[in-house]
């Protein structure tokens, strides 16, 4: 059995705008294994980014504890999970978010800096992993000269920049045609074989979840199913 690498432990977000209270998480006991490959689903507003960006480090939590590799992140300060979290998570989001004023080259790089690596290496190693996604020709072209396949695989090759564990992927193929989102999944199904990297989709797509072994359902906040099977009766209360 692989090692646990992020674990949710009873863990809610609460939001509160005004006087509304908005519970996106309600108590979340989550496991994640190392080398899974995990889908999250859900219908919109059913907590599912939110989940992801606990699992990812990027949201504390208002009650619980969130433990990456063991520890427990969920009072650390932010630059010391800012190290942590670029140290074992990788992202890639629906949006590419792809800083337009730099080239491919630059960009992939970019997250290597927040690490200390020096210029020369963060070169090559983002000149090798352009190259892993069919990308070498396209090094110094900038966001807007990529059609949107091409951005998603510079949105990878960013996210394996500090050779990370665990990938989070929120609705990678969102904004991607059939055609292109199929070659996207098959290039992350890839990392998590080939590279034994830890992969997690959010998605509402039953094609984008068939990737995946295990299917996380959530909705209004808890997890309604955990398992390999995706039941027909998911989304009903």
């Amino acid at each position: 059995m692989h090692q646990v690498i992020i674990e949710l432990d009873n863990v809610w977000k609460i939001y509160k705008i005004g006087e509304q209270r908005i519970e996106a998480l309600r108590g979340i006991n989550l496991k994640i294994y190392q080398n899974e490959l995990v889908a999250i689903m859900g219908p919109s507003g059913s907590g599912k980014s939110t989940l992801l960006y606990s699992v990812g480090a990027l949201d504390i939590p208002t009650k619980g504890a969130i433990y990456l590799k063991g520890k427990n992140i969920s009072h650390m300060s932010e630059s010391t999970l800012a190290q942590v979290r670029g140290q074992t998570i990788g992202f890639v989001f629906q949006s590419f978010n792809l800083i337009p004023s730099l080239t491919a080259l630059e960009n992939v790089m970019l997250p290597m800096t927040f690490q200390g690596k020096n210029r020369d290496e963060r070169k090559r190693r983002a000149t090798e992993l352009l190259k892993v996604v069919g990308l070498s020709e396209r090094m110094y072209n900038r966001p807007n000269q990529l059609s949107g396949g091409q951005q998603q695989r510079v949105a990878i090759a960013r996210a394996l920049g500090n050779d990370p564990e665990v990938i989070l992927a929120d609705e990678p193929t969102g904004n991607l045609d059939s055609t292109t989102g199929k070659a996207i999944m098959e290039m992350l199904e890839n990392l998590h074989k080939d590279y034994g990297k830890t992969l997690i989709l959010v998605t509402h797509d039953p094609n984008i979840a068939k990737y995946a072994k295990r299917k996380v359902g959530i909705l209004d906040g808890k997890i309604k199913h955990d398992g390999s099977l995706e039941k027909e009766v998911l989304w009903k209360k």
